[in-house]
């Protein structure tokens, strides 16, 4: 088996890096394909990044991609890391992937003194929930909401 390799993603793979976030989108139902490589080198990098962005490479090639940010964890009183998006290429599943790019996660989490590390999931990606179920994940009671477009606008006032 192939060693995984996760490493820093560099602005020369944004347009890698929107085409596999963009077949995530579409995997869980979310159309349109809003990432274009402009969008992930502006929002992933440099000094006013909003996440940060790894790789990881098989066989000497990128596999899989994870995008995360720091915040806040309110129920612990803690740092924590929000991991935004992780996606692994399907010829690239079950090889240790996926494993390697959360390991990069929790590491930078217990590196920079986080408490906790958390994300969201589809409810109807069964394949992910049990990813996550073998990492001992367990899922809490909360339910991600949210507002965007014109939802946004309408309750910003505007």
């Amino acid at each position: 088996m192939s060693a995984v390799r996760v490493r820093p993603a560099r602005p020369d793979e944004s347009a890698i890096l929107a085409e596999m976030a963009n077949n995530l989108n579409d995997y869980v139902g979310i159309h349109g394909r809003p990432f274009t490589p402009e969008r992930v080198r502006a929002d992933g990098f440099g000094p006013e990044a909003a996440f940060t962005p790894l790789v990881a490479e098989l066989d000497g090639a990128v596999a899989g991609y994870v995008f995360f940010g720091t915040g806040y964890n309110t129920d612990i009183a803690a740092r924590a890391m929000w991991l935004h998006d992780i996606f692994v290429i399907p010829a690239a599943r079950g090889r240790g992937v996926g494993h390697a790019l959360m390991a990069a996660v929790a590491a930078e989490t217990v590196r920079m003194g986080g408490g906790s590390l958390e994300w969201g999931v589809h409810s109807a990606n069964a394949g992910a929930l049990e990813f996550y179920a073998r990492l001992g994940a367990v899922g809490g009671e909360a339910k991600i909401m949210g507002v965007a477009g014109a939802r946004l606008r309408a309750l910003a006032g505007l």
